[in-house]
């Protein structure tokens, strides 16, 4: 189980890197359109079109990062305590010390970029951007991610005692923060929907809780779990592709019944049943399907460091492509392409760089 986790794990950060870079390419087709087409941005006449649904496809199957990401970070939080199953705080200690120095250092060279550029902030605001993960679209993840790891003796102390009940109370809390997203996103007068949205931002865990506490069953149960997904091996690919095809369907209900030209990629209840059914396929049946596994399973090993410095490598190249080479945006293909090699290709080939060069001491405080 172990390996096929760090296999998933680094499909898991180039799924991260590909549903970034779909984000650019939404902004390629809708809000610089006038950089290859005479027209007036944002123009959406593109709805609907192949490159549309080609993005929103790759960007659905990328939702499953995340939730990958938590699933691992669970299990291996269990699995590092060994026979005991018990989780001590100097082993939170521990990975707090490799998510905190580094997600700082980027978040800072971030916002001196931006400095750079004239957008500068009061020091509360710098503080508030930093401490939230509001630095960089991807990085509310470590916040929660923190939060987690702080609560991680308790999920396994509860589990040791009524996994069931956990895991039950998890999906409750989890499942309430998602349904409160449908109300909102449609524009209905639902006070207690707004209430949720507002009191569990991104950076909160709630919404994340579920991934964790499963990724911690499936180390607290072992062979228990493995058992369970070989019952569930022949369904559970067909049943995460038929939920693929409605996870697209629903946003493309909910971008029509809300009558705005365009809704913000938010994860919804139906999206986090596909991210769970994709997971669990993936360990019963789909990794036996991935080719060159070891590269995947070394991705696997900097998924931090790819995760946090792909971010500003991907607006770095967008950018420069909008300025340099306008036509490729009205190319999504190539466009997608380039944004993937660059996105995933700069931090790995940096990471190893660091790793070789006299300035190895401080890899662990740039890339964890």
């Amino acid at each position: 189980m172990a390996r096929r986790l760090l296999l998933l794990n680094g499909l898991a950060a180039l799924g991260a890197v590909l549903y970034h870079a779909t984000g650019w390419g939404y902004t390629s087709l809708f809000w610089w359109t006038d950089r290859y087409r005479p027209v007036v941005v944002p123009n959406f006449d593109q709805m609907g079109g192949a490159s549309y649904y080609a993005l929103r496809a790759l960007e659905q199957l990328a939702t499953a990062s995340v939730p990958a990401f938590l699933f691992v970070s669970g299990f291996f939080m269990v699995f590092a305590s060994g026979r005991s199953q018990r989780i001590e705080w100097p082993m939170v200690a521990g990975r707090l010390k490799m998510l905190v120095p580094p997600f700082v250092v980027w978040s800072v060279l971030i916002l001196a970029g931006r400095a750079l550029e004239g957008r500068v902030f009061t020091a509360d605001v710098y503080l508030e951007q930093i401490v939230f993960g509001q630095v960089a679209p991807p990085f509310y993840y470590v916040p929660a991610l923190i939060q987690l790891y702080l609560l991680s003796p308790f999920f396994v102390w509860a589990l040791k005692r009524r996994a069931g009940l956990l895991l039950i109370g998890a999906a409750v809390v989890q499942g309430a923060v998602m349904v409160a997203r449908y109300p909102v996103l449609l524009g209905w007068d639902a006070p207690w929907a707004t209430w949720i949205w507002n009191h569990a931002p991104a950076w909160f865990f709630p919404h994340l809780v579920f991934w964790f506490v499963l990724g911690a069953y499936a180390g607290f149960k072992g062979v228990a779990f493995t058992s369970a997904l070989q019952r569930w091996r022949p369904a559970l690919p067909w049943i995460a592709a038929a939920l693929f095809l409605a996870a697209i369907a629903e946003w493309e209900l909910l971008l029509r019944a809300s009558h705005r030209e365009w809704l913000a990629a938010t994860s919804t209840l139906l999206d986090g049943v596909f991210s769970g059914a994709l997971v669990l396929a993936f360990l019963a049946v789909l990794h036996d399907h991935v080719p060159a596994r070891r590269q995947f399973e070394v991705v696997g090993e900097r998924s931090f460091g790819l995760y946090l410095v792909h971010a500003p490598v991907l607006e770095l190249c967008a950018r420069a492509i909008y300025h340099g080479s306008p036509a490729v945006l009205g190319h999504q293909a190539i466009f997608l392409t380039l944004l993937l090699l660059v996105g995933a290709g700069v931090p790995l080939v940096l990471m190893a760089a660091v790793n070789r060069s006299r300035v190895r001491p401080v890899y662990n405080y740039l890339f964890g």
